[in-house]
C-alpha cells in the first residue's frame, strides 16, 4: 500500500515541470513574439498612413463642403438653398469628426507599447468601424433619395422645396460616405491580408480581447 502511494506521488512530481512549462508558455508568452518586431512597427505606421491620407480626403471634403455651402446659400432660393445648406452644415459635422482624427495620426504616443495583440485589435476594430459606418452609409443614400422623390407626395406645397433640397444635400453627402467608407475598409482589410493575417493563425478574437490556443 504504501509502495504504491510512492510510485503514485513520484508520477505526480515527475509531471509538474511539464504542466509548468505548459502553464508558462500559455500564460506568459509576449505577443510581439508572433510578429517581428520590425515588421509589427512597419505595420503599425503604414496602419496610420492610411488613416491619415483617409482622414486628409474626408477633411477635404468636408471643408470644400462648408466653404461652398456658406458661400453658395444666401445667393440661391428655394431648393437650391436647402442643398447648400445642407452640405455646409453635414460638412461642419464630419470637418468635427475628422480634424481630432488627423492630430491623433501625428500623435507620438500611439508608438508607446505597440503589440501585437493591441495592433490585431486596433485592426479588428477599424474594420467593424468602417463596415458599420458603411452599412449606415445605405440609410443615408436611401432616406435622400425618398426625401427627393417622393418630396411632392409627402410634403405641403411650402415645405416641398425643403424637403427636395434637403433630400438632395443627404443623398449627396451619403454617397460619398458610402464610397469612403467601403473604400477605407477595403484598404485596411486588404493591407492586414499582406502583412499580417498569416500571423494570426491561432488567434481567436473574444470580442473585448485577443486569446491565443495552443495545441499540445
Amino acid at each position: 500500500m504504501m509502495k504504491a502511494a510512492y510510485t503514485f506521488l513520484c508520477m505526480i512530481l515527475l509531471s509538474m515541470p511539464t504542466y509548468a512549462q505548459r502553464t508558462d508558455t500559455v500564460i506568459h508568452h509576449n505577443f510581439k513574439e508572433y510578429m517581428p518586431a520590425q515588421e509589427l512597427i512597419k505595420f503599425n505606421e503604414r496602419q496610420n498612413l492610411i488613416n491619415r491620407r483617409g482622414l486628409f480626403t474626408l477633411t477635404g471634403w468636408a471643408g470644400a463642403n462648408v466653404i461652398y455651402g456658406a458661400i453658395a446659400a444666401p445667393l440661391t432660393h428655394g431648393e437650391e438653398r436647402y442643398f447648400h445648406a445642407t452640405n455646409a452644415i453635414w460638412g461642419a459635422v464630419n470637418l468635427l469628426i475628422a480634424a481630432p482624427g488627423v492630430a491623433a495620426t501625428y500623435s507620438k504616443k500611439r508608438n508607446n507599447d505597440i503589440t501585437f495583440g493591441k495592433t490585431v485589435l486596433q485592426q479588428h476594430g477599424q474594420e467593424k468601424l468602417y463596415l458599420l459606418n458603411g452599412a449606415l452609409d445605405f440609410a443615408y443614400v436611401g432616406a435622400g433619395a425618398a426625401m427627393w422623390g417622393f418630396s411632392d407626395r409627402v410634403a405641403k406645397q411650402g415645405t416641398r422645396e425643403a424637403v427636395s433640397g434637403i433630400g438632395k444635400g443627404v443623398l449627396m453627402q451619403g454617397a460619398f460616405l458610402l464610397l469612403f467608407d467601403w473604400s477605407m475598409y477595403i484598404v485596411h482589410s486588404q493591407h492586414a491580408y499582406r502583412k499580417l493575417n498569416h500571423y494570426t493563425s491561432g488567434l481567436v478574437y473574444t470580442g473585448t480581447g485577443v486569446s491565443y490556443s495552443l495545441a499540445f
